[in-house]
């Protein structure tokens, strides 16, 4: 890896908090790593006019990751400012005004020597430039090679969301799937117009994440672990099923998450990492933006891929809203169709009916003969329930086998006794 990438790899890359927090993108995951490298270039003395040098080849061993950058550098990095140049954002000015951001303003590029000279748009001087010496802007300033490597399409954005947090806090609460301004699945989900309104962007919101495991599993898990892996900070994140004002909901309609600085130890193990994946062997990386032919393996991946793509259905907000308030009155209506309905709503979106019921006796057979009230039973399961249940959800490394498995030992063993503490259920005299 030569020097110029080494040099490349560790320019910050600064906006304000205010682009980062409000700004309404749409960008895959390629272009946001394009994008940074960009921005990456900007020095704390320029201004909107100044015109920015880099080569292809460069571009793309940061971009792509790929031992073959020399090849067709030319064509894909053309096709990538092509595609950022035909992009823009939207964010609602101090004035209450909305605007409309172009992120480039001239891209000019030499096919002989593969050097390109970019130029940003005016429209992005507010958010890029004098942020150092305009003391009323916030911004952040992370390196290029804390997002470079990453290969989720989500953690580069939600990265820089909490490092824009983290300035002054160790924790930021969010809302969860309400909607509202505040609502974490539309700061980072993609925003393109509306086809049934003209002039109007919603947030694209997939199907998937109105149920919490599937956010969870396909955004927040990958993206913790890659920022705990490659960046300055290490985060944790906790649903909660309680609103700012206390009112409890059967579904997560908030998360939290708790960021921290990582001691100078953790930081040079993170820089031993990035220096290691940055200069190993990518001689079997294949560059996935050139022609080649492709295993057996590989045929029938991309076929899954293009099979998924075509089921995957997209949802603005108030589609996954209205769809998850459906479940949930469904769900309700079969709860109110067994003894248990409480136990049922805290545990009908990660377990079977069948698991359902197994999970509820196994609490039941915990109790002495009248001990509580019969008609407490229900509430009485749930809460000793939720006291393993939690437990296991905050340590999932320990689960050795499944979350079921483990929750049904818990309450069978009840290693902490817990069912045999008073409880607001228990008979008086």
């Amino acid at each position: 890896m030569g020097h110029s990438i080494e040099k490349a790899r560790k320019q910050k890359v600064a906006k304000s908090t205010k682009m980062v927090q409000e700004g309404k993108f749409s960008l895959t995951l390629v272009e946001s790593k394009a994008v940074n490298y960009l921005i990456s270039k900007i020095k704390p003395t320029d201004d909107i006019n100044t015109v920015y040098t880099f080569n292809c080849s460069e571009f793309q061993q940061i971009i792509h990751r790929s031992a073959s950058a020399n090849k067709l550098s030319y064509t894909n990095t053309k096709a990538i400012l092509n595609d950022i140049g035909q992009k823009t954002w939207w964010i609602t000015l101090e004035s209450g005004k909305e605007a409309m951001v172009h992120w480039l303003n001239v891209v000019h590029m030499d096919p002989g020597s593969g050097d390109v000279e970019i130029k940003f748009h005016e429209d992005m001087f507010p958010f890029l430039y004098n942020l150092m010496t305009d003391k009323e802007k916030y911004y952040i300033a992370p390196r290029l090679e804390e997002t470079s490597l990453m290969t989720h399409k989500y953690s580069p954005r939600i990265f820089d969301l909490l490092r824009s947090y983290q300035f002054n806090n160790k924790t930021w609460t969010f809302e969860l799937g309400t909607g509202t301004d505040n609502d974490f699945m539309r700061k980072i989900a993609d925003w393109e117009p509306d086809p049934n309104k003209k002039g109007k962007n919603v947030a694209k919101i997939p199907k998937s994440w109105s149920k919490f495991s599937f956010f969870e599993r396909d955004v927040l898990a990958p993206a913790r672990e890659e920022i705990n892996h490659y960046t300055d900070i290490k985060i944790a994140y906790e649903a909660l099923k309680t609103d700012a004002m206390g009112k409890k909901y059967r579904r997560p309609v908030r998360i939290k998450f708790l960021m921290l600085a990582k001691t100078s130890g953790e930081l040079k193990e993170t820089q031993s990492i990035l220096d290691s994946e940055y200069n190993g062997n990518f001689d079997n990386i294949i560059d996935d933006t050139e022609p080649h032919q492709m295993t057996l393996e590989e045929s029938f991946f991309s076929q899954d891929i293009m099979d998924m793509d075509k089921e995957e259905e997209v949802f603005t907000v108030d589609e996954v809203v209205e769809e998850a308030a459906n479940a949930e009155e469904l769900a309700e209506k079969r709860a109110d169709e067994t003894v248990y309905p409480i136990f049922y709503m805290a545990t009908y979106k990660d377990f079977t009916e069948a698991q359902i019921e197994n999970l509820y006796h196994a609490c039941i057979k915990n109790l002495e003969p009248g001990q509580i009230r019969v008609d407490a039973y229900d509430a009485w399961a749930t809460d000793y329930m939720s006291h393993y249940f939690d437990w296991i959800k905050a340590t999932p490394d320990d689960t050795k086998t499944t979350t079921y498995k483990r929750l049904l030992a818990s309450l069978v063993n009840d290693y902490e006794q817990i069912a045999q503490k008073p409880t607001m259920w228990d008979k008086k005299g």
